[in-house]
């Protein structure tokens, strides 16, 4: 190896692992035992993974170019000394081998894999460069930059605090220092100690030039957490973005319970903030369990929006739809019921969701009760915008999504009301009795244009399973283009669903038996959202990226 080594290794790190230079935004308390997320383990288990790669590839290479001098009668292809050299590629290939493997590893084993693994290879190669220093006087110098670069990439590679690296390099040293007591006898009269002092101080140059490498990335590891406190909530993982912004899960610092964190984007109009925050608040009053409850909300220091939330587990409509096709009429109607509960206490409360449609009803299992429906992201400020896909939501005039959104609300926004909403749910049971959209179209211009003016298709025309006609009569008459033809209220449409034929037909049962064969988890975010971006600096609390 070469001083080249250490610098690559520690470039491809920064290259490939970003996070390590600060500029990441998962949980970061990594084998440490105050660190209670799985994500923090597999990090810290991802960084001893590289830092066994790189050391043995580079010994790998050196073994090559070994090879290929042998090839070329330059050297011998073996020597005394090169045994301890395979030995140090073989642990650097067993570090690799054991922390890459996907199982995340224990705390205490990911700790003494790091301190066994580093130990072990620099002990091979102080042997190496004994063995070597037999043959020539540079064999010495050999082992001991050898051990610099294992130590050093170490440092780099592996978070890990001060004190941890101070001692693991010093006992990496030591053999050096104890094997130039062995070749190299004092002169006459000389003293040995003297004779040490040359080793001893190039052993403490190299011990103090890792631990205070160590120290600086563990240092900025600690400015990325306290960029990263939000209020008394830990975030852990990003799970979601939506047009407004992005979604964590989190746990309460002294509560330890399970919730999302959604922080508005950056883009949003001072205006907006306002209402949103206005409108969160009247979430938050909101108690009806088919509604996300919301926990606590605010801004951060610098400005930015946030409220937590519950954490569920489940699917949203759209993804249950996508999953299992058309849903039958008996469940239908089991989900539409509990969505119209959750709008009747809201629209008591004066707020109109504006933005009902199957990404935004979730589907748990809560308290032991399997399909659960939660109502989503009421009062949310979003708006349409230019020729986009039909299925987003815009950001132009128009508050709503284009396949879900009622004719007034394309036509007159400033009449949106109660009855818009149910023009929505009625949008949404059409799309889980038939596993298409009531209208769909190339832009969102035709698919506006189609609810203005277009009556739906029957959405017993549309498929060939059997549509209850009292069901299919309902969701019709929430599709009518004039908001008085519709049911004049949540209530109202709750009293209808309830006198259909398959009314209650649907049981825990029936449920159960679905929820056994699908299963889900944690692994979806509360708001429904799914894609990925970074997000910007904030006051958020991530813990230690370290090795204790």
């Amino acid at each position: 190896m070469s001083p080249l080594t250490a610098a690559a290794a520690a470039a491809l790190a920064i290259v490939r692992h970003p996070r390590a230079s600060g500029q990441g935004s998962d949980p970061v308390r990594l084998a440490n035992p105050l660190c209670e997320s799985a994500v923090c383990g597999r990090f810290v288990q991802a960084r001893v993974a590289l830092f066994g790669k790189i050391l043995f590839v580079f010994a790998v290479t050196y073994l090559a170019v070994a090879t290929v001098k042998a090839a070329a009668g330059v050297e011998p292809l073996w020597a005394p000394g090169r045994e301890s050299h395979l030995i140090a590629t073989a642990i650097a290939l067993v570090i690799w081998l054991i922390a890459r493997r996907p199982e995340p590893m224990a705390p205490r084993s990911l700790k003494l894999l790091d301190a066994v693994g580093t130990l072990g290879m620099s002990l091979s190669l102080v042997a190496m460069g004994h063995r070597y220093s037999e043959l020539a006087p540079w064999g010495f110098f050999a082992g001991l930059i050898s051990v610099f670069h294992v130590v050093v990439s170490r440092a780099v590679l592996v978070p890990s605090t001060p004190a941890r690296t101070l001692a693991i390099t010093s006992l990496s040293f030591a053999g050096m220092v104890a094997s130039h007591a062995l070749l190299f006898a004092p002169a006459a009269g000389g003293s040995r100690l003297i004779a040490l002092l040359g080793p001893i101080a190039t052993s403490a140059t190299a011990t103090a030039l890792a631990t205070v490498a160590s120290k600086v990335i563990y240092g900025l590891h600690k400015d990325v957490r306290k960029a990263h406190e939000l209020g008394q909530y830990i975030l852990e993982q990003k799970i979601g973005q939506g047009g407004m912004g992005e979604v964590f899960r989190a746990r309460h610092n002294m509560l330890r319970r399970p919730t999302a964190i959604k922080l508005l984007g950056a883009g949003v109009s001072e205006r907006e903030l306002r209402r949103f925050e206005k409108e969160v608040q009247l979430t938050a009053e909101l108690s009806h369990p088919n509604t996300i409850s919301i926990y606590d909300y605010g801004r951060t220091p610098d400005g930015t929006f946030y409220y937590a939330m519950e954490l569920l587990d489940g699917m949203t409509l759209q993804e249950l739809v996508e999953r299992d096709g058309a849903q039958p009429p008996a469940r239908v109607i089991h989900i539409l019921t509990q969505v119209c509960a959750a709008l009747r206490e809201a629209h008591g409360a004066g707020l109109i969701h504006r933005d009902i449609k199957p990404d935004n009803v979730f589907l748990c299992r809560q308290g032991g009760l399997p399909d659960m429906v939660k109502v989503l992201d009421f009062g949310l400020v979003k708006q349409v915008v230019g020729e986009i896909n039909a299925s987003q939501t815009g950001t132009d005039v128009m508050v709503g999504t284009p396949l879900y959104m009622s004719p007034e609300a394309i036509a007159a926004p400033d009449r949106v009301g109660v009855c818009s909403d149910l023009y929505a749910l009625g949008a949404v049971a059409y799309y889980l009795l038939t596993a298409e959209p009531v209208f769909d179209g190339d832009s969102m211009v035709e698919v506006c244009g189609h609810h203005l003016h277009t009556r739906p298709v029957p959405p017993s025309h549309r498929i060939s399973a059997r549509v209850p006609p009292d069901l299919e009569r309902i969701v019709l008459e929430c599709l009518e283009k004039d908001p008085v033809r519709r049911p004049a209220s949540a209530l109202e449409l709750q009293r209808r669903l309830a006198r259909c034929v398959d009314a209650g037909t649907w049981t825990e049962a029936d449920a159960e038996a679905v929820w056994s064969t699908r299963p889900v988890s944690f692994d979806t975010a509360s708001s429904g959202e799914r894609t990925l971006r970074d997000t910007a600096t904030l006051q958020v609390a991530f813990e230690d990226r370290s090795l204790a």
